[in-house]
This record gives C-alpha cells, structure tokens and sequence, in this order.
C-alpha cells in the first residue's frame, strides 16, 4: 500500500496511508510526497487523493417567483433607461435647434447672416490673414529663395493678389529697409497656402520679417 509524507510548513509527518489523511484534516494545498515523485506536491494534484476535497457546489435555486420579481425589476429598469436616453436625446435637439427657430424668423435669415459674415471678411482681409517662412541666401547674397505659407483664418471669404512686405534687419536689429511684393494666388478659407518666391537682398542682412499689407477679395 502507498505511503504519504506531509509537510506543514516546518516538518514532515508520516508515513500514513490514505485512511490516514482523512483524519489528519488535510487541505487541498497541503504539500504530499510518496515514493515515486520527485518533489513535494499540493494535495489535489494527485489524483487517489482528489476525493478527500470536496467539490465545489451550485448556487442555492432561488424560487420561482423570486426569479419572476427579478426579471420585472430588470425589465422595469431597462425601460426607465431607455426613456432617460430618450428624454436626453430630445434635450439636445431641443437645444440645438429651437434658438435657430427663435432667432430665424424666415428662411432668408441664414443667407443674410452668412451674407453678413462674407462681408465683414471681405471688408478686411489683413484680419484673417498671417503668413510665416524661410529663406535661403544665394551665392552672390544678392538674392534669396523665400518659401512661405499663408494661413486664411476666415470662415467663407478667400483673397487673392496678396501684397507682403519684407523687412530686413542688419545685425543690431536696425530696419535697413523694405520691400513689397505681390503673390498672385487665391487663399482659400480655413486653409494654409504654400509659396515661393525669389526675393531682393540688401547688404549686410541678418534677418527678415514678414506682414500681409494688401490683399484683394476674390469675389
């Protein structure tokens, strides 16, 4: 007959056949060894000994009208949230479109606040216009290869024929002098334009600034 050894932590007990464990209140994980394995091994990994552990049991059933006021109560609740969903949902409608209906007395009104909104753009682009960008000095430092973007920050209006004036500082940050040029592109709205241009040195330059000072809608 198979003999098991226990250990409970600090010593081993045994030897004991397994009539034995049954009576020494053994758990699950109470390390076991016998001869033939070659460590110490859990309790319920060895399979004559799995029967002294019971096993797990099914939930208690509950009754069936305990079942049923469950299953009303769940369905109470999904319906409650539905319409929580529903009265949110026709919240935010109601927000977004009655002050339209308040405010639009007929359906002109959009055209003319768009109508109204065109024109306070046209009527002044340097208000919606920015332009930024580098440059490369030629061999001669005569010239330089100017390449820049600029970004129409108006919402319906785009410009055309834009007129930027360079400024160019000597070392000490002194204006040494200006110059304006005139880019021959359309800038659409909300939208960034790139362009190149060949641009005319001054002697001893160290930097450049640019500024939109014209600009024509392109109506």
């Amino acid at each position: 007959m198979k003999k098991y050894y226990l250990h409970n932590g600090t010593e081993q007990e045994g030897p004991f056949d397994i009539s034995d464990l049954k009576s020494k209140g053994i758990t699950a994980k109470t390390e076991v060894w016998y001869e033939g394995i070659s460590d110490w091994t859990n309790a319920d990994e060895i399979d004559e000994l799995k029967s002294l552990f019971p096993k797990a049991t099914p939930p208690p059933i509950k009754p069936k009208s305990a079942q049923n006021e469950q299953t009303k109560k769940d369905r109470k609740l999904g319906r409650n949230l539905q319409l929580l969903g529903l009265v949110l949902l026709l919240g935010i409608i109601g927000f977004a479109v009655i002050p339209n209906l308040l405010n639009n007395d007929n359906p002109q009104s959009y055209i003319e606040q768009k109508m109204t909104i065109e024109e306070t753009e046209n009527s002044n682009p340097l208000r919606f216009l920015s332009v930024e960008g580098n440059y490369n000095k030629s061999f001669w430092g005569t010239e330089f290869k100017l390449k820049g973007k600029v970004t129409n920050r108006a919402t319906i209006a785009d410009y055309k024929d834009l007129v930027m004036r360079i400024t160019y500082y000597s070392q000490t940050k002194s204006v040494i002098g200006t110059k304006d040029y005139t880019i021959y592109q359309v800038f659409q709205p909300n939208r960034v334009t790139e362009f190149k241009l060949d641009v005319e040195n001054y002697k001893d330059v160290e930097s450049i600034g640019l500024d939109i000072v014209g600009a024509i809608p392109n109506n």
